[in-house]
């Protein structure tokens, strides 16, 4: 099976890319070039303990943040806002002093930079500290050049194994899996594909400490039964959409599920505004309604 391979990238002085490509990770022989090590947080430390969505209004919807050390699902159909949602969400760790591991399958690094660097937001400096790491799975999909990407996803242990092993060595805090989706196979809503899903989840929270965020389509999280949070076991789920309005539609987010947390099943429109990204306007009735 392929390697996952890390990005390497090298930034022109006006901050623009001049060349991007990817090399095989010899992190995993050196532990000391990322600081080694590997960090432990009690069950209890991290019962009480919540952190920063990375967009303010939504924090203030969930008592202050996501509850430490679990997993959380965000979905929505393209174009909703979910990989500005991983980026925010990994930003807000970079700025607050800690680590993290963003896993990208059906974009290149280059592409999530840039994505960043659209926002206001510059990612290149934190990965030349060796706060961010940012890996391209795309190689696990692949079964050979021009070759279609694997149906059935990449072996579970695997993939786990060598996450974890970037984690540690990274003393992450949190990672990002966007998308879920080709990492478990999606083909089918079959139990086995819904037990591939949380063996990957259970594997994770498992083996490391980290705040993990998934993303995944609307039809990827349907198949797997994880559009309401019922089919993975992950601690909270946001669903990302469109709703109408007068002139045409706009970007609407709901928390469906947020364990330990009282939430109201609320659909609030919101913005993508540059140098704050996710923005929710105040709620105002019938302005967002879900589209059909």
């Amino acid at each position: 099976m392929a390697q996952i391979l890390l990005p390497k990238v090298v930034m022109g002085t006006d901050g623009s890319n001049e060349k991007t490509d990817t090399i095989s990770s010899s992190w995993r022989d050196k532990p000391s070039e990322l600081g080694g090590g590997n960090p432990q947080r009690s069950d209890e430390s991290r019962d009480n303990k919540r952190v920063s969505t990375g967009i303010p209004d939504l924090d203030n919807l969930i008592e202050g943040g996501l509850p430490a050390g679990k997993s959380y699902l965000v979905t929505g159909e393209q174009g909703s806002g979910k990989t500005v949602f991983c980026i925010q969400f990994i930003r807000s760790s970079l700025l607050a002093g800690e680590k993290a591991v963003y896993v990208t399958v059906n974009e290149k690094p280059a592409d999530i930079i840039a994505e960043a660097n659209s926002l206001g937001w510059s990612l290149q400096k934190f990965i030349e500290e060796k706060k961010l790491l940012i890996l391209d799975a795309s190689p696990l999909l692949s079964t050979g050049a021009n070759r279609p990407p694997k149906a059935e996803g990449p072996p579970i242990a695997k993939t786990v194994n060598d996450l974890a092993s970037y984690v540690r060595k990274m003393e992450a805090s949190r990672l990002v899996i966007d998308p879920v989706g080709p990492l478990i196979g999606f083909n089918d809503s079959s139990p086995a594909t819904q037990e591939h899903t949380r063996t990957l989840v259970h594997a994770l929270q498992d083996s490391i400490a980290t705040t993990n965020l998934f993303t995944a389509n609307s039809f990827t999280a349907n198949t797997i039964g994880a559009a309401g949070g019922q089919g993975i076991p992950v601690n909270g789920v946001m669903v990302l959409g469109f709703g109408r309005k007068k002139n045409g539609l706009i970007r609407t987010l709901l928390v469906s599920k947020m364990r330990g947390t009282a939430i109201d099943l609320i659909e609030y429109p919101f913005d993508i505004v540059k140098e704050k990204g996710i923005v929710l306007r105040p709620l105002i009735p019938h302005e967002a309604s879900p589209t059909t």
